[in-house]
């Protein structure tokens, strides 16, 4: 009987035991060739953190660089945040945070890189997009960065963080503050 609930301990401790590392980043059980990572884009809108959807469920890069230009890579991240009590008649809206940063493939070095409210040539930038309420939302990027925290040319890894503020294009009040993280491959 002794002998029985050894194994048994035995085989519990082994069962809950680990192979692997818990990075938040981890490899997804598909080598670490990058298209699986857990989580690869989060961010905090105006306080509320959120874990965004990614291009075809993959970290890769967009290699067209979307809007910004085939010069650039693009990571981008959408976020539905449901329904919410929207204007006075009660309308129920359906907010929605589309995140876009601009990455120059001439420039994909390990550093901070600073930007202000419109993209330039071979420079870092960041975008929200916010659709879904009403009355519509204008939101235009003011200043911000994009801090690349490690880059592997080998395995086109590369991992960062981010903030910027937007405005509402008209006045210079800051309407929406965003920082977050990214995991992603470059294609």
């Amino acid at each position: 009987m002794k002998k029985l609930i050894f194994l048994f301990l035995g085989l519990s401790l082994f069962s809950c035991s680990s192979g692997g590392t818990d990075d938040n980043f981890g490899s997804g059980g598909n080598g670490g060739d990058g298209n699986t990572t857990i989580d690869p884009f989060k961010a905090t809108v105006n306080g509320i953190s959120y874990v965004f959807t990614t291009l075809n469920n993959t970290n890769i890069a967009d290699a067209s660089g979307g809007i910004y230009g085939n010069t650039y890579f693009l990571i981008k991240g959408n976020k539905d945040t449901g329904g919410s009590k929207g204007n006075v008649s009660g309308k129920v809206d359906t907010k929605k945070y589309e995140i876009k940063l601009a990455i120059p493939k001439s420039n994909v070095v390990v550093g901070t890189h600073n930007f202000l409210n419109t993209i330039q040539p071979n420079e870092y930038f960041a975008d929200l997009d916010v659709t879904g309420v009403v009355p519509p939302q204008t939101v235009v990027t003011s200043t911000g960065f994009i801090k690349i925290t490690s880059y592997n040319a080998t395995t086109k890894k590369i991992v960062g963080t981010f903030s910027f503020n937007t405005t509402n294009g008209s006045t210079t009040t800051i309407t929406n503050s965003i920082t977050g993280s990214f995991n992603y491959v470059l294609p």
